[in-house]
Formats: structure tokens, C-alpha cells, sequence
């Protein structure tokens, strides 16, 4: 799919107001709940070390966005096992490579994720009582978080975390199947491609999710 450049600016700015939104809502309800939010969880934010992470110019655990795009046109998840994902969902990518994530970085993260929602107040299902706290805001929340951890991992890539908008027609994750649009994570994983439903923290591998042919956009 290509994008003219107005359409593509005006999904970055969306992006931006999203992980914004998604910063301001645990600040405003750990607040709200007399948690710390002084956001101190942030220098606790798990790393990757050693040799999970290569500061080479052209480092071996990678993907490239051509090797993403491969995939995906052939309807392939990792080790080219086959998917029911369209070949004609929208996609959008803001790097030219982004890290494989250690799974068990990708385990380790997750319970920090769950234990900052926790401490904020922040719980699944809140969504249905505050429209500011719906999928869109834990989704990005949790690919911005992720990319914090890069960061602080002194890696020279992004991690391989994308945001997923996808038509919710089978329960996945706790979250009932309604039809109606719905935003997931994808984590490219050294043991996979993991869906994950960042409200519940339940994944599974992107060729047995049930919502797979379901899948609109990737932002990435």
C-alpha cells in the first residue's frame, strides 16, 4: 500500500497524539488512585545486555522493512510459516530496521508493563467506563515503552514492536469479539511473531491468532 505524504503526515501526528494521550492517562490516573506517578517506574524499565545486543553497523538479529514486507506479501509469519493475514492490509513503517526482541527481554518487559498499569491504577476493562483508557492508548503505550527500553539498552535500532489495527470478530486476550475495530500489538520475537493484548498481557503466535485475517493496518 502506498501513501500520498498528506495522508502519511497526518498518521504520524496521530501516532504522536496517541503515545501523548497514552503518557498523560497514567499520570492523570495514578493520580487519581494516590499511586506514585512521578513516572520513577521508568528507571526500572528492563534492558537488553551482553550479547543480545550488537553495536555493529550490521547486526544479525534484525529485520529490515523489505524482509517484513517479503513476508507478509506471501501471507508468512517467521521461519516462513504460513498466515491467513491479507496481503493488501495497510502498512506503515517509520524505520529501516528494527531489533528482533529477545523473548525472554520480551517476558521480562512484559511483567514491568503489567506492574506499571498496576501501580497506576491503569486495569483491563476500563476502557468500557473511560474512552480515553480504550485499546488504542494501552497498544501504543506499550510500543512507546518499548522503545524507551531500546533506548536505554544503548541499541542503534528500534525494537520490532508494531501497533495493529484489526477487526475484534473472535475473543482473543479476555477481550470479546465484537466486529468492531480493535488495536493489538505485534512483537517480532526470537521465538516468533507474538500477537499481544497489551490490556490483559496474553499473546500468542501471530499464524494462530484468530483474529489474523481479520488484521487492517500495521503501524510500525
Amino acid at each position: 500500500m502506498i501513501m500520498s505524504k498528506s495522508r502519511f503526515k497526518n498518521i504520524c501526528w496521530s501516532c504522536l497524539l496517541f503515545v501523548s494521550a497514552g503518557i498523560a492517562i497514567v499520570l492523570m490516573a495514578g493520580s487519581s488512585c494516590k499511586t506514585k506517578t512521578d513516572m520513577r517506574e521508568l528507571v526500572d524499565i528492563p534492558v537488553m545486555e551482553g550479547e543480545k545486543i550488537e553495536h555493529k553497523t550490521n547486526p544479525k538479529n534484525y529485520l529490515d522493512r523489505f524482509d517484513i514486507g517479503r513476508h507478509f506479501s506471501q501471507q508468512k509469519s517467521m521461519n516462513w510459516v504460513d498466515t491467513k493475514v491479507p496481503t493488501d492490509f495497510g502498512v506503515v513503517t517509520f524505520d529501516n530496521r528494527y531489533r528482533v526482541v529477545d523473548y525472554y527481554h520480551f517476558r521480562k518487559f512484559n511483567n514491568w508493563f503489567e506492574k506499571l498499569l498496576f501501580e497506576a491504577g491503569i486495569q483491563s476493562g476500563q476502557e468500557s467506563k473511560h474512552p480515553a483508557l480504550d485499546c488504542d492508548n494501552f497498544a501504543m503505550l506499550y510500543k512507546s515503552t518499548m522503545g524507551v527500553s531500546a533506548y536505554k539498552s544503548g541499541d542503534k535500532y528500534e525494537m520490532g514492536v508494531a501497533v495493529v489495527v484489526v477487526r475484534q470478530v473472535n475473543e482473543f486476550g479476555g477481550i470479546p469479539g465484537t466486529g468492531g475495530l480493535h488495536m493489538v500489538n505485534l512483537v517480532f520475537t526470537t521465538h516468533g511473531w507474538l500477537i499481544l493484548e497489551p490490556q490483559t498481557m496474553k499473546y500468542i503466535k501471530l499464524e494462530n491468532y484468530p483474529n489474523q485475517e481479520y488484521v487492517q493496518y500495521m503501524i510500525l
